[in-house]
């Protein structure tokens, strides 16, 4: 597909690249993740998910599991897969963080880039493996005019 070559190039050079740094809280990088990316980040601190509260080098100090605070800030870019975010932050802080959709609904495959998934080919690839015309057919076998709609009816 054209475009889909044409925003693969275009999420190599975006603006908003996305900076996480030891003295940032937890709910600060979800919240600034989520306007950049239109995603949602989860983070977790060993299998339970990280206080919002907390920065992320005062995780350390609430559990057993090291996180090095000591790590330079990392950047993460759109053109960037999920499994890439997801084993940059666990090989830089020791934490284990999830890419989710923007409802936090499920996780991505770690296939597809942050700009994919935040235009939601990751939702159209899944609607037609389901054997939907796409999401606007899935949104139809659900009676549902938008996603958003759909999240609404449903959670």
């Amino acid at each position: 597909m054209v475009f889909g070559f044409i925003y693969d190039f275009l999420d190599k050079f975006k603006a908003a690249d996305f900076h996480i740094s030891p003295t940032m809280h937890v709910r600060t990088v979800q919240r600034k993740f989520k306007e950049n990316f239109g995603l949602t980040l989860r983070i977790y601190k060993g299998k339970q998910f990280a206080d919002g509260g907390s920065t992320i080098a005062a995780l350390d100090r609430r559990t057993r599991a090291n996180v090095d605070t000591t790590a330079a800030d990392i950047v993460i870019k759109a053109s960037m897969t999920a499994g890439e975010v997801e084993r940059l932050v666990k090989g830089n802080y020791g934490l284990t963080v999830q890419v989710a959709n923007e409802y936090n609904t499920y996780c991505l495959k770690n296939k597809y880039t942050l700009g994919q998934a935040g235009r939601k080919e990751d939702l159209e690839d899944w609607c037609k493996e389901k054997g939907h015309d796409g999401i606007e057919g899935w949104l139809k076998s659900e009676k549902c005019a938008t996603v958003d709609e759909w999240y609404k009816k449903n959670r």
